[in-house]
C-alpha cells in the first residue's frame, strides 16, 4: 500500500526525532559515566599502568637462591701529571671481572665501566667505595634505579658519575660491581604454594556451593515452569481447609514430632530417650496399638490418615536417628581420611540436630494439611450454594488471617519488608471487585469483558494496598526505618501478640472473608500460577542480589573463611540454577506429555517419564557451568572475606605486590579453562 507523502514525512519526522531523542540519552550517559581520554594520557599514568601490567604479566611463580659475586677495579681520583694509568687487561676464565675507562677521574665527571662474564640478563648494581671503606651505590646514568640488568651474553657496558668527595685528589678508590649467580635448581615460590593451597580451597568452596544448591534449584523449578504449573488447579475449599490447618499442624508438629525426632537424635548420639522421649514413644505405642485397628475397620478412609501419620512419625523419627548416629561418628573417629568423613557426617548430624524441630514443624503441618484435605473431600463437594458461600466465608477469613499473620511477622524484620503485608493485603484483593462485578450483572466468568475485569482487578489491590499501607503506617516506617512496637498487645494461648500482627490479621480476615463468600468453596484457584508468580519472585529477588552483598552479610554471622563463601554462593546459585532449570523445562518437546497423559497417567508419572528424561542432560551442563561461574566469583568473593584464593588476591593488590598477584590471576585462569574443557567434555558424552 502506497503511503502519502505526508504519510511518509511524518514518519521522516519521527525518525529523525527519535534518532536526536537516542543521541541525547547516549551523550548523557557518556558525560554521567565520566569518560575522558586526556587522563589516560597522563604521563604518570601511563607509567603506572604499564608497571602493573608488567608486574601482572610476570608472575613470580618460580624463584631460586642466588649468591653475590664482586669484581673490583681501582680509579684514581685526579689523573696524575704524568697520565693516566693503563686500563685493566682482561682476565681469563670464567671470572666475573670489570674494566673503567678512564682510569683516572674528577668529582663529577662521567667514566665508562664495562663488566664480563656475569649471568645473562641479570640484576648488577655498581658502587664506589673511598679509601675510609665508605660504600656508595651509583646509579647508572639514563636509569633512574640502583639496579641494572646486564645483557644477554653476561656482560654490560654502563656510564655512571664520579662522586663529589673533597680532599681526595691522588687517592685510589674501587669500583665494585655486584652480580646475582642462581644457586641449585629452581622451584616454586612461597606465592605459588600459598596460591595453589588456596586455589584448591576455591575450588572445593565452589564445589560444595554448587552441590548444595543442585537440589533446592532442581525442586524449585518444577514450580517455576509455567508449562507445568499454568493447568494446576484446585477446589477453593480444599486449598482453604490445607491453609487453615497449616499453622495447627504447626504447633502439633514442633511439640510432639518434636519430641519424636529428638527421641531419635538422642537415641543415635548416644545420649538416652530422655523423659519426654520415653513418654512420647509409651504414648504413641499404646494409641496406636488400642486404637488403630478398630479405626481402620470403621473407616477406610482412615487407613490413608493413619498411613500419612505413621510415614511423618517414622520420617522424623529416623531423621532424628541417622542425625545422632552422624554427631556420634563425628566425634569418636577424628584420624587420617577417615576423619575427614566423619567430620563431615558430623557436621551434617549437627545440622539435623539443630533443625530437626522445624523440620518436624513443617511436617506436622503439610501432615495435618493433607489429612484435613481428605476427610473434607466428599463433604465440601456435597454442600449446596448457600452453605458453600457460607463455609467459603469464614474459612476465607482463618486463611487470610494465617496468610498476613505469616507475612506481618516477616514485614517487623525490617523497614521495606513491611511492604511485603500491603502487597499480599492486595493479592487477597484482586479477585473482590470482578467477583461483584460477575455477581451483580450475572455474567459467567468465562464471558466476562478482560478489559472490565482486569481494571477492577488492579482497582481493587490498589485500594487494599493503600488501605494496608495506612492502617500499618508502613509510608513512615520506609521513611524513618523504624519498626513496629514488639510489645504484645494480646495474649493468646501463652503466645504475645503485637498491636502490628493484629492489624495485619483482621486485615487479612476481611479480606480473605469477603473473597470465600463470594468465590465459594466449589470455585476453582488457580493454584498452579500462585505457585509460579510466588516462585519467580523470590529466584528473581535472589538473582538481583550480589553475591558480594550475600557474601559481606554472611561474614558478619559466621565470620571470616570459606564458609562464609559457600553460603553466599549457595544462596546465589539457587537463584541462578532455579532459573535455568526453569526455562530448560518450559523448552522441552510436550511430545511425550501429551503421549502420557493420553494414557491416564497422573501428573508425577507424567514429570517423571516425560519431562525429567529430557532435563536431564542440560541439567549436567548447567551445573558444570554454573561451578565454573563460582570458581570466578569466589575470587570476588574473597575481597569482602569470604575464603578462597580472592582473600589472597586482595592483600597481595593492597600491598601493590603485582608479581604475587599475578600467579593468583595465572591460577585463576589456568582453573577455569580446565573446568570449561572437562565440562565440555562432560556434556559430549551426556548429550
Amino acid at each position: 500500500m502506497n503511503q502519502t507523502p505526508s504519510r511518509l514525512l511524518l514518519r521522516r519526522l519521527l525518525l529523525i526525532v527519535a534518532f536526536a531523542a537516542v543521541l541525547v540519552i547516549f551523550s548523557y550517559g557518556w558525560t554521567v559515566t565520566q569518560i575522558n581520554l586526556a587522563r589516560p594520557q597522563e604521563p604518570i599514568r601511563q607509567q603506572n599502568v604499564s608497571n602493573a601490567l608488567r608486574e601482572l604479566l610476570s608472575p613470580r611463580v618460580f624463584e631460586q637462591d642466588y649468591e653475590v659475586i664482586a669484581a673490583t677495579t681501582p680509579i684514581i681520583m685526579n689523573c696524575p701529571a704524568d697520565g693516566a694509568p693503563a686500563a685493566a687487561q682482561p682476565v681469563e676464565g670464567d671470572t666475573p671481572y670489570i674494566i673503567v675507562n678512564p682510569t683516572c677521574a674528577q668529582s663529577g665527571e662521567r667514566v665508562t665501566v664495562e663488566g664480563y662474564n656475569f649471568y645473562p640478563d641479570s640484576l648488577a648494581r655498581l658502587s664506589w667505595i673511598a679509601t675510609d671503606g665508605e660504600r656508595r651505590i651509583r646509579q647508572v646514568v639514563g636509569v633512574n634505579a640502583d639496579n641494572f640488568v646486564t645483557e644477554t651474553n653476561g656482560t654490560f657496558k654502563v656510564q655512571i658519575e664520579v662522586p663529589r668527595i673533597r680532599g681526595t685528589a691522588g687517592e685510589t678508590h674501587t669500583i665494585e660491581a655486584q652480580g646475582r649467580f642462581p644457586s641449585g635448581l629452581p622451584r616454586f615460590s612461597a606465592t605459588t604454594g600459598l596460591v595453589i593451597e588456596k586455589m584448591i580451597e576455591t575450588i572445593f568452596l565452589a564445589l560444595i556451593a554448587t552441590s548444595l544448591s543442585i537440589l533446592p534449584s532442581a525442586i524449585l523449578s518444577f514450580f517455576a515452569a509455567h508449562n507445568l504449573m499454568r493447568p494446576v488447579r484446585m477446589s477453593l475449599g480444599n486449598l482453604l481447609v490445607s491453609v487453615a490447618l497449616l499453622p495447627v499442624g504447626w504447633v502439633i508438629g514442633t511439640q510432639l514430632l518434636g519430641a519424636v525426632g529428638q527421641l531419635g537424635v538422642n537415641l543415635g548420639s548416644g545420649a538416652g530417650l530422655g523423659t519426654a522421649g520415653a513418654a512420647v514413644l509409651l504414648f504413641g505405642a499404646v494409641t496406636s496399638s488400642r486404637a488403630a485397628p478398630r479405626i481402620i475397620e470403621e473407616n477406610g478412609r482412615a487407613r490413608a490418615v493413619l498411613n500419612t501419620l505413621l510415614a511423618v512419625v517414622v520420617l522424623v523419627f529416623v531423621l532424628g536417628l541417622l542425625g545422632g548416629l552422624g554427631m556420634l561418628l563425628g566425634r569418636t573417629v577424628t584420624e587420617d581420611v577417615i576423619g575427614y568423613v566423619a567430620n563431615f557426617i558430623g557436621t551434617l548430624g549437627e545440622l539435623v540436630a539443630l533443625s530437626i524441630q522445624p523440620l518436624a514443624g513443617i511436617a506436622g503441618a503439610f501432615a495435618l494439611s493433607s489429612i484435613g484435605t481428605t476427610l473434607t473431600l466428599d463433604a465440601l463437594k456435597k454442600l449446596d450454594t448457600t452453605s458453600a458461600h457460607l463455609l467459603g466465608g469464614v474459612l476465607g477469613a482463618v486463611c487470610g488471617a494465617v496468610v498476613m499473620g505469616v507475612v506481618g511477622l516477616i514485614g517487623m524484620q525490617a523497614a521495606w519488608l513491611g511492604l511485603l503485608p500491603p502487597v499480599a493485603a492486595a493479592s487477597l484483593a484482586a479477585g473482590i471487585l470482578p467477583a461483584l462485578y460477575r455477581r451483580l450483572t450475572g455474567v459467567p466468568a468465562r464471558l466476562a469483558n478482560r478489559n472490565i475485569t482486569s481494571a477492577l482487578s488492579w482497582a481493587g489491590m490498589i485500594i487494599a494496598f493503600a488501605v494496608t499501607v495506612a492502617l500499618l503506617r508502613i509510608d513512615q516506617a520506609v521513611i524513618a526505618g523504624t519498626l513496629p512496637s514488639q510489645n504484645p498487645a494480646l495474649t493468646l494461648l501463652g503466645a504475645g501478640i503485637p498491636l502490628y500482627i493484629l492489624e495485619a490479621l483482621l486485615i487479612g480476615a476481611v479480606l480473605g472473608g469477603i473473597m470465600g463468600a463470594l468465590s465459594g468453596t466449589k470455585a476453582a484457584f488457580p493454584l498452579g500460577e500462585i505457585l509460579y508468580n510466588t516462585t519467580r519472585t523470590i529466584l528473581n529477588a535472589l538473582r538481583s542480589i550480589e553475591p558480594l552483598i550475600m557474601g559481606l552479610v554472611f561474614v558478619i554471622w559466621v565470620g571470616i573463611g570459606p564458609f562464609a563463601g559457600v553460603l553466599a554462593l549457595t544462596l546465589h546459585s539457587i537463584a541462578s540454577l532455579g532459573k535455568l532449570y526453569s526455562e530448560q523445562i518450559e523448552s522441552i518437546d510436550t511430545g511425550p506429555i501429551e503421549a502420557l497423559q493420553s494414557t491416564g497417567a497422573n501428573r508425577l508419572q507424567t514429570i517423571m517419564y516425560a519431562v525429567v528424561p529430557q532435563i536431564i542432560p542440560p541439567y549436567i551442563a548447567f551445573t558444570m557451568y554454573r561451578w565454573d561461574i563460582n570458581v570466578r566469583m569466589s575470587t570476588i568473593i574473597g575481597f569482602v572475606g569470604g575464603g578462597g584464593v580472592g582473600f589472597l588476591l586482595q592483600q597481595q593488590i593492597n600491598l601493590l605486590r603485582y608479581r604475587d598477584a599475578g600467579v593468583a590471576v595465572l591460577a585463576i585462569a589456568i582453573v577455569v579453562s580446565i573446568l570449561d574443557y572437562a565440562s565440555a567434555s562432560i556434556r559430549e558424552r551426556v548429550i
